[in-house]
């Protein structure tokens, strides 16, 4: 039996995730910045914003943090990925590929609160999958007819 639904999926989400990985840079160097900084003081400095508590340090820390998040999530992401396809290529442990692509989406789904939801959500549908699909047993026969 082909296993192409679960590695196109598995692909699919393992490119998301690295695009969530590039997210996760660029909040990290946007937290770093400190040409961000007057940016983000002048938005908190618009009478319409109510800003109480709400400090441009706390929100440059709140994204490089977030960032970091998304990066561990994505680096996790991609990893379980790979094992998982290189466990689903030739049908040959699709028990151990359902299980790495339900972690992964797991993983990826509560690590980045929610960001990461469609390559959670692909990695999740591929590790279904796996399960669901009863491999094929090959034929005992060989072709030749019993006599009975």
């Amino acid at each position: 039996m082909k296993r192409t639904g679960e590695i196109v999926l598995g692909v699919i989400g393992m490119i998301l995730s690295a695009l969530i990985a590039l997210m996760g840079m660029l909040f990290m160097f946007a937290g770093k910045s400190e040409d961000v900084k007057p940016i983000l003081e002048e938005s908190l400095n618009d009478p319409t914003i109510n800003q109480e508590g709400i400090d441009a340090n706390m929100i440059l820390d709140m994204m490089s943090t977030a960032g970091s998040a998304l990066i561990i999530a994505a680096i996790l992401g991609v990893v379980l990925g790979i094992i998982a396809l290189i466990a689903i290529k030739g049908n040959k442990k699709p028990k151990l590929a359902g299980t790495m692509f339900i972690i992964g989406a797991v993983l990826i789904g509560v690590i980045t609160i929610g960001f990461g939801f469609l390559p959670a959500l692909l990695y999740l549908i591929a590790g279904i999958m796996c399960f669901a699909r009863k491999p094929s047993f090959p034929d005992t026969n060989d072709g030749q007819i019993e006599n009975l």
